[in-house]
């Protein structure tokens, strides 16, 4: 298990999100409507690009 934050605003840990993920949000979209990933302060500019990137290594 990892601790890492990947959503800094929304403190949403990776764990979340390779959850999100394996459960089949295939898209940073349905991460985000899965998570509330990239729905903080900074809309996405600081972790869309890491959602992206856990998405093509564990979809």
């Amino acid at each position: 298990m990892s601790d890492k934050i990947i959503c800094l605003c929304k403190g949403i840990p990776e764990d979340t999100i390779i959850e999100a993920i394996k459960n089949g949000a295939d898209t940073v979209e349905k991460v985000k409507e899965t998570t509330g990933a990239t729905t903080g302060y900074c809309h996405g500019s600081r972790c869309k690009g890491k959602i992206e990137e856990l998405i093509s290594k564990y979809k």
